[in-house]
């Protein structure tokens, strides 16, 4: 009996190393819509999938996957359907407690005949990776002609960031500066992210006009309502400039 308990040890132990070498992708349970799928690892690296918290990484970011351990430097990939939604990919090490940014590219790939929107990352170091998403709206590429309708819009939902001067310009002493200042040139909604969970934040975006800071009616809300980012929004009234002030209550 002792006899057959070790045979039967050993083989489990080897069917458990084997399957580790040649594994190709690993399951991450917790994975968003944005995120549906496995990661994608060459099969010379040995990864596992770990639980992860968002801690450690910038407010505006959503944490759409479980973690992943390897343990070698590897392309690594993860399908990122949240791309058809406007919203961006970001690979992530953590590394002393933060989640640091690894340069990452989200594709197209046509796989067994269907095209699905991939995120990867050269993983230049062993360690723990996970993926994270930010909403932000897509915008042309620079071109000749159009450099004057190109956005460079930063966090905010649309728009180009322009520098405040506060010195010239200083808003009412209570508040606080939570933005780069935004241009957009029309009117319509745009949003910044804030933290979620802080129920004692007041975020409130104003208009600078005529060197005056107006507040404009601010709401708070998920963009997209399932697994989004949680962001002030208001409704410019005209083209102009704009920024996200807030302050603590009592």
């Amino acid at each position: 009996m002792k006899k057959s308990f070790s045979v039967l040890f050993v083989l489990v132990v080897v069917l458990g190393v084997s399957l580790v070498n040649v594994q190709f992708t690993v399951k991450a349970e917790m994975n968003s819509i944005f995120a549906p799928g496995e990661w994608q690892v060459p099969t010379s690296v040995k990864a596992k999938a770990v639980d992860v918290t968002a801690d450690g990484a910038p407010s505006y970011l959503q944490l759409v996957t479980n973690g992943i351990t390897i343990n070698a430097p590897a392309k690594i990939c993860h399908q990122f359907t949240g791309a058809q939604y406007d919203w961006v990919a970001e690979v992530r090490q953590l590394v002393d407690e933060t989640w640091v940014k690894v340069k990452t590219t989200t594709t197209l790939v046509n796989t067994s005949g269907e095209s699905v929107f991939t995120a990867c990352a050269q993983a230049k170091k062993a360690g723990t990776y996970a993926l994270f998403a930010y909403y932000h709206v897509a915008v042309a590429d620079v071109g000749p002609g159009n450099e004057d309708t190109c956005e460079n819009s930063d966090k905010w939902t649309r728009g180009t960031v322009t520098i405040l001067d506060m010195l010239n310009n200083p808003a009412p002493e209570w508040l606080d500066l939570y933005s780069n200042g935004i241009k957009v040139a029309s009117s319509g909604e745009i949003c910044h992210p804030i933290p979620a969970g802080v129920t004692n934040m007041v975020a409130e975006i104003w208009e600078l006009k005529s060197g005056v800071w107006t507040k404009i009616k601010t709401t708070n809300k998920y963009i997209p309502p399932i697994d989004g980012v949680y962001m002030a929004c208001a409704k410019a009234p005209e083209a102009g400039i704009y920024a996200l002030f807030g302050y603590i209550s009592n």
